[in-house]
């Protein structure tokens, strides 16, 4: 595992900072929920606080990764509903032969990880991000640095409220989302709405050092980044000057859930961020499906 160094995190970030195109404000259009006979769940519960992102990027040649993936669960158990965790495979360690003949890559993951992302897996994986943001002192990537990093995200301040529901019609496999937004305070960048669904309980073959033998062919991957469902880099929400008690409503219908996933299984995670910094402002995350 390559030796992390801080510029060249630090470069990689701003590449991608300065390469993120603009886009104007959408026309937000009401639609109407597709399917019949709805699982309809929303995060009513826990929408009151603010939540930190840990973005685990991983695969299944990575023979440390396992150690990652137990920090995060570690950290997911500590912190419970105020950190959602999103397991992302991705480049050399997240390709494919004999041993390892599943791919658990997707478009939105790739996307991410490219140069003109974060290119967090050149530097080598496991790594990843807390909230899409250097944290003062901090590496942006290192795993040793996630439990401290977290803990300093409890503390950035509450931008956004963001209410999260979902109707899932099972039989068509259709997904309706539903995200109001609530700023609690001015903001002074365009802000973009990010939706993806994760994956738990997938089982398959896993390079695991800590195992003798290290080739565990039944391991559980849990939090997969599955795909997208509003493009890579998400939609523009609100554009700026953004001024306190402000709201908006977007809606995303009948997406298509594809049969390959475990609808059980399945988590929508939905994000909203900082179109010029990429910081993450708040998380949620609820089941589609009871």
């Amino acid at each position: 595992m390559r030796t992390l160094i801080s510029s060249i995190i630090l470069g990689v970030l701003l590449t991608g900072i300065f390469s993120c195109d603009k886009v104007k404000q959408p026309n937000i259009v009401t639609q109407t929920a597709v399917g019949t006979t709805f699982d309809s769940i929303n995060n009513s519960a826990v929408s009151g606080f603010k939540k930190t992102l840990l973005e685990d990027y991983t695969g299944h040649k990575c023979g440390n990764c396992p150690a990652a993936a137990i920090l995060a669960e570690n950290l997911s158990a500590q912190y419970q509903s105020s950190l959602v965790v999103i397991a992302i495979h991705a480049g050399f360690f997240a390709k494919v032969n004999s041993e390892f003949p599943t791919s658990y890559t997707c478009t939105v993951g790739n996307d991410w990880d490219a140069t003109s992302g974060f290119g967090v897996s050149t530097i080598g994986n496991p790594n990843g991000m807390v909230n899409r943001k250097v944290y003062p002192g901090f590496t942006l990537v290192h795993k040793d640095t996630w439990a401290t990093t977290v803990g300093l995200a409890q503390n950035d301040p509450f931008v956004v409220k963001m209410d999260l529901s979902s109707a899932y019609d099972k039989t068509a496999r259709a997904l309706n989302v539903t995200t109001k937004l609530t700023f609690l305070q001015a903001y002074a960048n365009n802000v973009k709405l990010q939706l993806v669904l994760t994956e738990d309980s997938i089982i398959g073959p896993q390079l695991d050092y800590s195992q003798n033998p290290d080739h565990v062919e039944h391991y559980h991957f849990e939090h997969m980044l599955r795909t997208a469902i509003n493009g890579s880099w998400g939609e523009v929400a609100k554009t700026a000057p953004i001024t306190a008690l402000s709201t908006v409503t977007l809606t995303n219908s009948n997406f298509s859930v594809d049969s390959k996933f475990n609808d059980k299984k399945l988590a929508l995670v939905a994000f909203v961020y900082d179109e010029i910094t990429r910081e993450v402002l708040q998380v949620e995350k609820i089941k589609i499906r009871k």
